[in-house]
């Protein structure tokens, strides 16, 4: 159920993540007074270093996430989420590198793991929110009285961010979806064809439906969800097999009279188109698809199925075909409460380019690919 409580939480982060998207900084607090100063690693530079240490009246920590520190070399304790570096004045031009995957962690740097829920752990939530890299620059203030807080943001023009905020817009946001808008748009391999657009009940990306003709009607219809490539559904890119999935989905919904395409807005595995490039940057070093993820502090896939659940739900979708390779969409489905009936497979040819992708997707992510003709 979503109440007033919901949207301004929605409306805070929404704004909060703007913010971070500038440049700028954001005052993060916690119910029990904690409260700290960050931004984005990727906008630091040595200034902003010292006048947010300056602000703060504390030391500059960065923050990296377990998957960052990992690809470093270095380890924090299994299953806290990341980890905060006391940072020297000689690492101030260190910040960007240390994020980006383009500088080594000098040993006498200390590093010290974080739980998750701690201030820490939120920065870096919001900053995937805001599709940043999930670094921050972060500063503790050395004070905990809520009025002294809420007076040094209203001086220094800052805006707070409640934990509880971020908490509880997360599992709200996306958990009802409405249509706003549906039209009849003629598609190369069905002209009987819907698009129906959705956005969710208290904001958020908006994500849409294809229908092709009578699929949606069936007791169990054929689904396929699909994350948006714009590299590859949009440009052709060889580099996955994104662009081909798609238009193998909906040709086969066509040839058997009909079918539900549910395309989400989740760029990149949902890191965003700009992070999806430094991520191949990165591919083009030598690092596979996985591990390029984890360079930037990003997780193997970053998406959630819950809004493509919702979508069916909106359609009155419960149980369905599924066109996929991929296992995990088959379980947060399910988990969801939508009853796959049956997996159908994608065997689709590889190429040149995307055939150590492909490789990666059986190798490292569990992909149910056909050793004859390597699909995705």
């Amino acid at each position: 159920m979503h109440d007033t409580r919901a949207k301004n939480a929605y409306l805070k982060t929404e704004r909060a993540s703007a913010e971070l998207r500038r440049g700028g900084y954001v005052m993060l607090r916690h119910n029990n007074g904690e409260a700290a100063l960050f931004l984005g690693a990727e906008f630091v530079d040595e200034d902003d270093i010292l006048i947010l240490s300056k602000l703060a009246g504390s030391g500059p920590l960065l923050v990296l996430t377990s998957n960052r520190i990992k690809s470093l070399g270095r380890s924090i304790r299994e299953n806290w989420p990341v980890a905060t570096i006391a940072l020297t004045r000689r690492h101030f031009g260190d910040v960007f590198g240390l994020a980006f995957g383009q500088t080594s962690l000098d040993n006498e740097l200390n590093i010290v793991a974080e739980q998750t829920g701690s201030i820490a752990d939120h920065a870096t939530r919001l900053l995937r929110k805001a599709k940043l890299l999930p670094a921050a620059l972060l500063t503790r203030l050395p004070f905990r009285d809520f009025a002294a807080q809420d007076r040094f943001a209203l001086e220094h023009n800052l805006l707070i961010l409640e934990a509880r905020d971020l908490e509880l817009q997360q599992p709200q946001a996306e958990t009802v979806m409405r249509i706003a808008a549906r039209a009849k748009v003629p598609l190369a391999v069905a002209e009987n064809a819907e698009v129906v657009m959705f956005r969710a009940e208290i904001g958020g990306e908006d994500h849409f439906a294809v229908l092709i003709g009578s699929g949606a009607e069936e007791q169990t219809p054929l689904v396929r969800l699909h994350s948006q490539c714009i590299t590859g559904d949009v440009l052709g890119s060889l580099k996955c097999d994104c662009g081909d999935q798609l238009q193998a989905a909906m040709s086969l919904m066509a040839k058997q009279g009909g079918g539900v395409l549910i395309y989400l807005a989740q760029e990149g595995r949902n890191i965003g188109l700009l992070n999806k490039m430094r991520a191949y940057a990165l591919q083009d070093k030598g690092l596979d698809t996985v591990d390029a993820n984890h360079a930037l502090g990003f997780n193997t896939d970053e998406r959630v199925f819950l809004p493509a659940a919702r979508i069916l739900d909106a359609l009155g979708i419960t149980e369905l075909r599924l066109i996929t390779n991929n296992p995990d969409k088959i379980s947060q489905l399910e988990q969801c409460g939508i009853a796959v009936k049956s997996r159908v497979p994608l065997a689709l040819a590889s190429n040149p380019y995307n055939q150590e992708y492909l490789t990666t997707k059986k190798n490292r992510t569990g992909h149910l690919i056909n050793e004859d003709k390597k699909s995705g």
